[in-house]
């Protein structure tokens, strides 16, 4: 095409066009936020994340669940475990899917570390003054306490599934855990305004060791206190406050 016309009316065509242009590119590095280890509190969740460099990951979507839809269960380990909640099922679920998970993951035996949500990009650490309910493509990162903090053991898991009509929720331990295999638990009524909730655990390592004693006798103690707080919170919790 021939401009005829020229000066400062030229001039400004140009430069609206210029600008125009650079506000049609994708602004990709404006969304992209990286880990800041010094915002994470457990050394040995930062020492995780430093030697997978996930700290220097500008796109979360490479972290992979381990968990993959054509893996067989039978392949793996599989424990189950049965808690009781005196509450409604409808509540008790939605406690389980929107407490906080500074409260929800704060025991003894585990300490949250900080929550990356996949989809929106974002970063929540444990300062934070708002959180996200729960939901699929949110990674946690926990640092796990044994033998009353002897040892401190992180790990990262991610939610991969959220079934509100099944009152099912699974997560699964991400590529790189020394354990794989995901986590099942499902809700149900169980009569006298009471909720059962089945938590099952398929894990496999490449060590026979920890898949047959250590796994089992230290995920039992890790699960129970979990559901055991999660009752706490919401035998105490203020109605409809549940956060």
């Amino acid at each position: 095409m021939r401009i005829c016309k020229s000066g400062k009316g030229e001039i400004r065509l140009i430069l609206f066009l210029f600008i125009l242009r650079l506000l049609s590119l994708p602004a990709v590095s404006q969304n992209v936020k990286a880990i800041d280890l010094h915002e994470v509190q457990q050394r040995k969740v930062r020492e995780y994340i430093f030697l997978r460099s996930f700290d220097k990951l500008d796109d979360f979507s490479s972290i992979h669940a381990s968990w993959k839809q054509n893996i067989d269960e039978y392949d793996f380990n599989i424990t189950e475990e049965t808690f009781y909640l005196k509450e409604k099922l409808p509540i008790v679920w939605e406690f389980y899917r929107h407490t906080n998970p500074i409260r929800m993951w704060n025991g003894r035996s585990y300490r949250f570390g900080l929550l990356i949500c996949k989809c929106s990009k974002s970063i929540v650490y444990a300062n934070n003054s708002s959180f996200p309910d729960i939901d699929t493509g949110q990674v946690y990162f926990l640092n796990l306490r044994l033998i009353k903090g002897l040892f401190n053991v992180p790990v990262a898991f991610e939610i991969i599934n959220i079934d509100k009509e099944g009152k099912i929720m699974e997560f699964s331990y991400i590529d790189n855990n020394k354990s794989l295999g995901k986590q099942t638990l499902e809700f149900t009524e169980d009569g006298n305004n009471r909720t059962r909730i089945v938590h099952r655990s398929y894990f496999r390592s490449e060590s026979r060791l920890r898949d047959d004693l250590f796994y089992p006798y230290f995920h039992h103690k890790f699960i129970e206190e979990f559901h055991r707080n999660m009752r706490h919170i919401i035998k105490n919790a203020k109605y409809p406050d549940i956060v």
